[in-house]
């Protein structure tokens, strides 16, 4: 895991908390580690739900596989809900009360996942709005977009959390190479990679509910 980041103060992007951690998730800088070249990003959220156990929301960056760049983004994340599910709770008393009392102020709320894809508008040809209605609809295949006349390089940012809140965020980079500031797109977001994403994200609290006995 790497250092965990403050998302106060950040644009929620009419998310609240939710929003303001995929907001930081999408501008991360990469760590020291970095990050899978070409490969997705995972980030944990932090008290982002209502009464938090610490009033404070942030996120920490999952550290990835190097190999996950060579893998379509819904297999990684199939992985890694098979991983997390099947991954055995340590015995009690392996963690001390300092690690403890860390896990119970800081609870696991919700998860963004970034990766590199296409920006598209519905209006700008009868092909991108069908393929923005295959994507509302849950229909999206990875691939889709980069064959739509049009589409743009851009950062993408898909967040969730445990209440079912969605977010889609979209940075997208200019002719230099660098990206925009985000912007939402959408209002409730559907489709398989949601659905693999919020039971990454179940599997990843229950674990930690469980290995810290909370």
């Amino acid at each position: 895991m790497s250092m965990f980041r403050s998302a106060e103060g950040l644009p929620d992007h009419g998310c609240g908390a939710l929003g303001r951690v995929a907001h930081g998730a999408l501008t991360a800088p990469i760590g020291s580690r970095g990050a899978p070249p070409g490969g997705p990003r995972l980030f944990l959220g932090y008290n982002t739900l209502p009464d938090p156990p610490f009033p404070l929301a942030g996120f920490i960056e999952y550290e990835m596989d190097p190999r996950v760049a060579e893998c379509e983004l819904g297999s990684v994340l199939r992985t890694l809900v098979e991983s997390f599910r099947t991954q055995p709770v340590p015995p009690e008393g392996t963690f001390d009360d300092t690690h403890r009392r860390s896990a119970a102020a800081m609870r696991v709320d919700a998860m963004v996942v970034v990766f590199s894809g296409r920006a598209f508008s519905p209006d700008q040809s009868p092909p991108a709005r069908a393929l923005w209605d295959n994507l509302v609809e849950g229909y999206y295949h990875e691939g889709d977009a980069e064959a739509c006349a049009g589409a743009r390089a851009a950062l993408v940012g898909l967040g969730l959390d445990r209440a079912d809140g969605r977010v889609i965020l979209l940075a997208e980079r200019d002719s230099a190479g660098e990206h925009g500031q985000p912007e939402r797109v959408g209002v409730y977001p559907e489709g398989t990679l949601y659905d693999l994403l919020g039971d990454l994200l179940d599997a990843q609290y229950r674990w930690t509910r469980a290995a810290f006995g909370l």
